[in-house]
């Protein structure tokens, strides 16, 4: 081999070399997503990132938008600034006429079109920073932005939360089941990654994070946020290099902060409602009720062919209906115990005990069986036997017009219940008026599981049952019940 021929294979692998890594590099350059590296090279989009400036939680009343608004938007020309409102401002309030300003009415009039009630269609920056009303950026938050960003570019599974000068946030835990309809703040964490902050503060996310929640335009803003975030299995990070300033240092007086606490309240239980949330459970144990109650309609509407609806949308009873199931077997019981009627859990409600102990989860009402010739030992059954009457504590009692039953309802307007089926022995079986096709354990059954009945762990209570309550349970629904749940449709999926 020549020494030019040398020459010229060196000079070949030096251009192939470099033909790969200009390749890699203007790769890595256009692509939104660098790798997770530590070292890795800077993208187009954070060499300028961008920023829409968000702010949807103020008092109509009063409030520090123009001058919260007017700063930012004139110092920062290059920030669009969306004000987010439910419906239109009333009374009416005075913002910038700047052209990065936009105010933005979920509910508009039949005159506006698509685009002014859709905040998403006026963000086209790859950042959106949530911010409480009040608060503005400056030139150092505006640096360090974009030193963050240059920093952290690989903001997977990430929002961040920005305090206010001078503020001390806390980071606590936070778990929404949508199966049970229950939200759970937790306690503190023992790393710097929270499921949800309190104190004053705004947060920053990525704007293609901020598509993957349901609705990030609910209020109130951070809560809401925190929540569905949850639900994508994000964590947020509290930055202690970055923070926001006061618009003004004038403080609110008593009267509007009482004012403020109040429409707060009045956000956070439509955001419960809207996310389908009836059961808030906080730290020191303190538990928040937002579903029914016994002066309003029970959470969910007719059931037909033994499937409620909440179980087509992949969800189980809600807790407050359960509670007051509960509430309503434990009324019924103490009445029959003391008229001393012979009554033992039926169907679904013995399964649930044998299971659980208590209600099985997807359930809606509680039945149970009687000695129809104990019907003359009870007031309450003589009575409802005539006619449906309301008792002393509430309870509404009926006959079913489904048939030969009799029903107690939590309440008049609420009609969680029980059903209580009349059995009578014949020949040694037990049987009844009134049959259910559509429930395949509505059968009957030998009176020796009666002779004598049991006690066993229900809903809280220590109640009457079958005797030998697996064979009872498989003699009516099949061998291994007790162990094997399924929905009343085994075609939908829990």
């Amino acid at each position: 081999m020549t020494r030019r021929f040398r020459r010229r294979f060196k000079i070949l692998i030096m251009l192939v070399i470099a033909g790969i890594l200009v390749y890699m590099i203007h790769s890595w350059y256009l692509d939104d997503d660098p790798p997770p590296e530590e070292n890795y090279v800077t993208t187009r989009k954070t060499l300028e990132p961008t920023l829409t400036v968000v702010i949807q939680d103020f008092d109509p009343f009063h409030n520090n938008m123009y001058n919260t608004v007017n700063y930012i938007a004139s110092n920062f020309t290059s920030v669009k600034v969306l004000i987010i409102t439910k419906t239109l401002p009333y009374p009416p309030m005075k913002l910038p006429k700047l052209p990065n300003v936009k105010l933005v009415v979920l509910h508009t009039d039949v005159k506006s079109i698509l685009n002014d009630s859709r905040p998403e269609y006026h963000i086209d920056s790859n950042f959106v920073l949530f911010l409480p009303d009040g608060a503005i950026l400056d030139d150092y938050f505006m640096n360090k932005f974009k030193h963050f960003v240059l920093k952290h570019n690989y903001m997977k599974y990430e929002a961040y939360a920005i305090p206010m000068r001078w503020t001390t946030l806390k980071c606590h835990g936070i778990v929404f089941s949508v199966k049970t309809w229950t939200l759970e703040i937790g306690g503190k964490l023992l790393t710097n990654k929270c499921g949800y902050v309190s104190g004053e503060h705004g947060v920053l996310l990525r704007t293609k994070h901020l598509y993957e929640l349901s609705n990030p335009f609910l209020t109130p803003t951070f809560m809401s946020i925190y929540i569905q975030l949850s639900l994508i299995y994000f964590k947020v990070v509290i930055l202690d290099d970055l923070y926001l300033l006061p618009a003004s240092n004038v403080k609110p007086d008593a009267q509007t902060i009482w004012q403020q606490k109040q429409t707060h309240s009045q956000k956070l239980k439509a955001l419960y409602s809207d996310l389908g949330i009836k059961l808030v459970l906080h730290e020191n144990k303190r538990e928040e009720w937002y579903g029914c109650h016994k002066e309003s309609f029970r959470c969910f509407d007719t059931v037909y062919n033994d499937m409620p609806e909440f179980l087509y949308t992949g969800r189980w009873t809600p807790p407050c209906c359960l509670k007051n199931l509960r509430e309503t077997a434990k009324h019924v019981f103490a009445i029959l115990d003391k008229c001393k009627v012979r009554y033992w859990l039926e169907g679904g409600s013995l399964l649930g005990a044998a299971r659980i102990g208590d209600i099985i989860p997807w359930d809606y009402d509680i039945d149970i069986g009687i000695y129809q010739e104990d019907i003359f030992k009870c007031d309450q059954l003589r009575k409802v036997v005539k006619e449906g009457f309301i008792d002393d504590e509430g309870y509404s009692w009926e006959k079913a017009i489904e048939g030969d039953f009799y029903r107690v309802q939590f309440s008049d307007t609420n009609h969680l219940h029980v059903d209580i089926f009349p059995f009578y022995p014949k020949n040694g079986i037990m049987t009844k008026n009134t049959w259910f096709k559509s429930h395949r354990q509505d059968t009957e059954f030998p009176e020796r599981y009666l002779k004598p009945l049991s006690k066993i762990k229900f809903a809280g209570l220590s109640v009457s049952a079958p005797n030998h309550v697996r064979d009872f349970l498989e003699y009516k629904f099949g061998k291994g019940v007790i162990e094997s749940p399924k929905y009343p449709n085994t075609e939908i999926a829990g």
